[in-house]
C-alpha cells in the first residue's frame, strides 16, 4: 500500500543552537525536532564525553546484589549465569562472567536451547543445585520465572535476578532483583537491555577496584547487545552505545574481530549498522539453529584460530538460517494465496508442521511489513507443545493480547510489539478464536494508508559528502533515535542495475538525475515494484558515509519514492490559486485576439511558445523567463511536461493565463533528439568552454530538461564526454581528454575491466530506453493538454471563457 509522506514545516527552531553545534544548519534543526534545544543537552548528544552518566547503584536492589555476588566470591563458592539464547543474552552472560573471573570467582554460564523457550526452566535449577552452585545469577530473564525460582530457593540456591523486560502482575520471589523497569518511565536507565543491566552490576563490582580498566574492554560486547535487541536509544543506551563502538572498532576481541571479516566488514568502521545487519543475526543464528553457546564461545574466546572457526561456522549457520527463512516466507505466503480472508482479519495467523521455531520471528515480521496488521505463527512440534512467535504493529500491544489468553498457554512472555508462547497443539483453535475476537475491538492501524514521517527536504546539489559527515553526528540510530528520512524531489530515473556484478540478488542501484545534471546513485534493498525508466521521481533515503575500498562517499539508502507528478500537480494548484485561467484552446479563431492581448498588457504579457514547426512572432522560451514575472501568460504550444508548465507559472506568477489552440510542434525521436543535442554541445565545448545549461537546451527543443539530461547521460555512457559540476555548481560538458581530474566516471566506481564493458552497454541500453520514454511521456502529456479540461490540468479549476 503507497505511504502517506508527511514533513514537518521548516522552521528557525533549531537556530539557538546552530552557532552551538556548527556545520549544516539541518543538523540543528534535526536536533530540535528530537526535543533537544538547549546546549547542554545537544553537547551531551552529540558527545559522550560531555554525558553524565548514572551511577549503577541507582538502580534499586543493586546494593543488595553487589553484597551477595561478594560474599560468595569470598567464600569461593561457585555462581552460575543463566542468560538468555539471543545476542542480547549472549553479550549479557559474557559481561558478566569476565567481571567476575577479574574478580577470581568460581563461576560458569549456561544458556537455554531455543526448544524450550525464553527463560528459566526447572530443569536448570535442578542441574545448578546438582552441580554445587550455591548462587544463581540470571541476564536478560528471569523477572516471571516464578516457578523455577520458587524451586530454587527450595533448594537452598541463592538467586539474583537481573532482567530488563517488563514487570509481570507477580514478580519471581528472588533473593534480588536489578530491573530498570522498576524506575521512573522517564529515568535514563529505564531503556537498557539485558546486557546494560549487566553491564551496571560489573561496574558496581568492579569500579573503584584493582581491575576496574577492565570495563572500558566491555563496552563492545555491550554495544552489540543494546543495538541487537533495538534497545531506545535515548538517556544511557545511546551513551553506552556511543562508548562501546570505538572499543568495537578498535577491534581487541578475536572474536568479534573474525565474525567481522567473515561477514566482509572493515572493523575500524563498524557502526550500528555493522551489529543490526552483521553480527546480530550471526550471533542469534546460533541460538535459532544451534546452541546459543557457540555465539557466546566466540565472544570470549582469546584463541585466534578457535575464533576463526567459530565465526566460520556462525557464517554458515546464519546462510542456513536465511535459505530456511526464505523457504517458510514462500510456504506461508502460499498459504495466504490459498487462504486470502485471513488477510481481512485483525491479525494474520498460520499454522503449520514442524516449523522452525527459530525463524517464526522473522517470518512474522516480514509479513507485518508487508500487509501493515500483526502476524503470530504457531509451529506444532513433534512430542512437545507448540511454538508460537508474534510481531506487531504500532498501537497494539500484542503481548498484551496473547497475555490475555493466559489460560490457553503453556508460557508466554515478550513487550508490545514482539511476543513468544508455548501451547498445546489442541488449544491453538479456542486461542485463535479469542485473540481475533479482541484484536477486533482495536481500531487496526492497516485501515488507512502506511504512515512515513520524512524530517527534511534537500537540494540535489546539498547531497554531498560534507552533508554526510555532518548527518553521522547524530548517529548511532535505531529505536528512540531514528535515522533521519531525507526526501528528494523531481529526479529521472535513468538506469537501474544491480548491486552485484557476478550475481543476481534482491537488491538494486538506482540512478537518478536532476534537471541539472545532479547525478545520484540509490541503493534499493529487497526491491519490490521498479518504476519505469524515465520516470520523475520524488525519494525518500537515509543517507550516509559509504566506504569502498577506503574511498569515501555519499551513500543513499532507499525508504520509499513516488512520482513526482504528485507534488508538481500540488504546486501547480497552489500557483493558479488566484489566477483567472481563459480557455480558448477549442477556438479556431482565437490567433486573432492575441494582437488585443498585446496591446492591453503590453509588457505584462508573456508569449510563450516552443518546439514549433515554424517561428513565432513575439513567443519566448523558458530561457527567457528566469527570474522573470507577469501580469499575464498566453500559451500558444502545447508544454512538453506538467513540471515545464509548472516551472514556467512559478517563474511569471501571473494573474490571468489565456491556453490558445495549440500550434503544431516538433515530433522528435530519439536518433534526432540525440543528434540536435550533440551539435549543442559542440557549440558549448567549442564557445563556452563546455559550459552547458539544460534549460537552454531544453527550451529551444520545446522538451523537457529531463529528456536532455538522460541523453547527456547516454552520450557520457558511449565515451562522447564527461559531465563535471563546478564548485559554484555549474554543470560542464568535456571531451573525455579534456575532463578535469575530479570528474570521475559514474561507473567507474567498483568495476573490474570486464565489468565495465557490461556495465557501459547496460547504461547505454537504459538510457536509450528512458529516453524513449520520456519523449512518449512529452507526446501524451501534450495530446492530454490539448483535450483535458481545465479541473484536470490546473487541479480542480473552474473553467472561464
Amino acid at each position: 500500500m503507497p505511504r502517506n509522506w508527511t514533513i514537518p514545516k521548516h522552521t528557525d527552531e533549531g537556530l539557538p543552537l546552530l552557532n552551538l553545534v556548527g556545520g549544516y544548519p539541518l543538523v540543528a534543526r534535526l536536533l530540535a525536532q528530537r526535543g533537544i534545544r538547549d546546549a547542554a543537552s545537544a553537547l551531551a548528544f552529540l558527545d559522550p564525553t560531555h554525558y553524565t552518566p548514572s551511577l549503577p547503584f541507582v538502580l534499586p536492589d543493586m546494593q543488595a546484589a553487589v553484597d551477595l555476588l561478594r560474599e560468595c566470591i569470598a567464600c569461593g563458592e561457585k555462581i552460575r549465569i543463566w542468560g538468555d539464547f539471543d545476542a542480547d543474552g549472549q553479550t549479557s552472560t559474557a559481561v558478566l562472567y569476565e567481571a567476575l573471573l577479574a574478580l577470581g570467582a568460581q563461576v560458569d554460564y549456561r544458556l537455554p536451547q531455543r526448544r524450550e523457550g525464553h527463560g528459566l526452566p526447572v530443569r536448570a535449577i535442578e542441574e545448578a543445585v546438582g552441580d554445587g552452585v550455591v548462587l544463581l545469577l540470571t541476564c536478560d530473564t528471569g523477572i516471571g520465572e516464578n516457578e523455577a525460582i520458587e524451586r530454587g530457593i527450595a533448594l537452598g540456591l541463592k538467586v539474583v535476578v537481573t532482567d530488563h523486560h517488563d514487570l509481570p502482575e507477580v514478580v519471581a520471589p528472588a533473593h534480588v532483583i536489578v530491573n530498570p523497569k522498576t524506575l521512573a518511565a522517564n529515568h535514563p536507565l529505564r531503556e537498557l537491555a539485558g546486557v546494560g543491566v549487566a553491564y551496571m552490576v560489573a561496574r558496581a563490582l568492579l569500579e573503584g577496584g584493582e581491575r576496574e580498566a577492565i570495563l572500558e574492554s566491555l563496552l563492545d560486547l555491550v554495544a552489540v547487545g543494546l543495538v541487537a535487541d533495538m534497545a531506545g536509544q535515548v538517556g544511557e543506551v545511546r551513551y553506552l552505545i556511543q562508548r562501546g563502538l570505538p572499543v568495537l572498532q578498535r577491534a581487541a576481541r578475536p572474536g568479534l574481530r573474525a565474525l567481522m571479516m567473515v561477514a566482509g566488514d572493515d572493523p575500524a568502521t563498524a557502526d550500528e549498522v555493522t551489529i543490526g545487519y552483521h553480527l546480530g543475526p550471526r550471533l542469534n543464528s546460533a541460538g535459532r539453529l544451534a546452541d546459543a553457546t557457540w555465539g557466546l564461545r566466540l565472544l570470549l574466546t582469546q584463541d585466534e584460530r578457535e575464533a576463526w572457526e567459530l565465526a566460520e561456522y556462525l557464517e554458515n549457520l546464519n546462510r542456513d538460517r536465511q535459505a530456511r527463512t526464505e523457504a517458510l516466507s514462500a510456504e506461508v505466503e502460499e498459504l495466504l494465496r490459498q487462504n486470502p480472508d485471513i488477510l481481512h482479519q485483525p491479525a494474520i495467523v498460520l499454522e503449520g508442521e514442524e516449523w522452525e521455531p527459530g525463524i517464526l520471528g522473522l517470518v512474522a515480521g516480514d509479513l507485518v511489513d508487508r500487509y501493515g496488521r500483526p502476524a503470530i505463527l504457531i509451529a506444532h512440534l513433534p512430542d512437545q507443545p507448540s511454538a508460537g512467535s508474534a510481531r506487531s504493529v504500532a498501537g497494539i500491544d500484542i503481548h498484551d493480547a496473547i497475555t490475555s489468553q493466559r489460560e490457553h498457554l503453556v508460557r508466554e512472555g515478550g513487550h508490545p510489539m514482539a511476543a513468544g508462547f508455548g501451547i498445546e497443539r489442541d488449544q491453538v483453535p479456542a486461542f485463535r478464536a479469542a485473540l481475533l475476537e479482541q484484536l477486533a475491538q482495536v481500531k487496526a492501524p492497516s485501515t488507512v494508508a502506511p504512515h512515513l514521517m520524512l524530517h527534511a527536504e534537500v537540494d540535489w546539489k546539498d547531497v554531498h559528502l560534507d552533508l554526510c559527515r555532518e548527518m553521522a553526528r547524530l548517529a548511532p540510530f535505531g529505536q528512540g533515535n531514528p535515522n533521519p528520512v531525507l526526501m528528494l524531489t523531481g529526479g529521472t530515473l535513468y538506469g537501474i542495475e544491480d548491486v552485484s556484478r557476478r550475481r543476481e540478488t534482491a537488491h538494486r542501484h538506482l540512478r537518478v538525475d536532476d534537471d541539472l545534471g545532479h547525478s545520484l546513485r540509490v541503493t534499493w534493498f529487497n526491491v519490490e515494484d521498479l518504476p519505469p525508466l524515465g520516470e520523475r521521481l520524488d525519494i525518500a533515503f537515509h543517507l550516509s558515509v559509504g566506504r569502498w575500498y577506503g574511498v569515501e562517499r555519499p551513500q543513499l539508502r532507499l525508504v520509499d519514492w513516488r512520482l513526482a507528478s504528485v507534488s508538481i500537480g500540488q504546486a501547480l494548484r497552489g500557483l493558479v490559486a488566484e489566477a483567472e485561467i481563459v480557455d480558448w484552446r477549442s477556438e479556431p479563431g482565437a490567433r486573432r485576439r492575441l494582437a488585443d492581448l498585446q496591446a492591453a498588457h503590453g509588457d505584462e504579457l508573456v508569449i510563450w511558445a516552443e518546439g514549433a514547426d515554424r517561428p513565432m512572432r513575439g513567443a519566448v522560451t523558458r530561457a527567457d523567463l528566469v527570474g522573470r514575472r507577469a501580469e499575464a501568460l498566453a500559451v500558444l504550444t502545447p508544454p512538453p511536461d506538467l513540471e515545464a508548465l509548472r516551472w514556467v507559472l512559478d517563474q511569471l506568477r501571473p494573474h490571468l493565463i489565456y491556453l490558445f489552440p495549440p500550434e503544431q510542434v516538433s515530433e522528435l525521436y530519439p536518433n534526432q533528439f540525440l543528434s540536435k543535442v550533440t551539435s549543442m554541445l559542440r557549440v558549448a565545448m567549442r564557445a563556452r568552454k563546455g559550459a552547458t545549461d539544460t534549460l537552454d537546451m531544453a527550451a529551444e527543443l520545446g522538451v523537457s530538461r529531463s529528456a536532455v539530461v538522460v541523453s547527456l547521460r547516454g552520450l557520457e555512457a558511449r565515451g562522447k564526454l564527461v559531465l563535471h559540476h563546478a564548485s559554484d555548481g555549474s554543470l560542464y560538458a568535456y571531451r573525455p581528454e579534456e575532463a578535469p581530474p575530479d570528474a570521475r566516471l559514474w561507473w567507474e566506481e567498483e568495476n573490474s575491466p570486464e565489468d565495465k564493458t557490461i556495465q557501459l552497454q547496460r547504461a547505454r541500453d537504459q538510457s536509450r530506453d528512458a529516453l524513449m520514454s520520456l519523449l512518449k511521456q512529452t507526446r501524451a502529456y501534450r495530446g492530454a493538454y490539448t483535450t483535458q479540461p481545465i479541473a484536470t490540468l490546473f487541479g480542480n479549476r473552474e473553467e472561464t471563457t
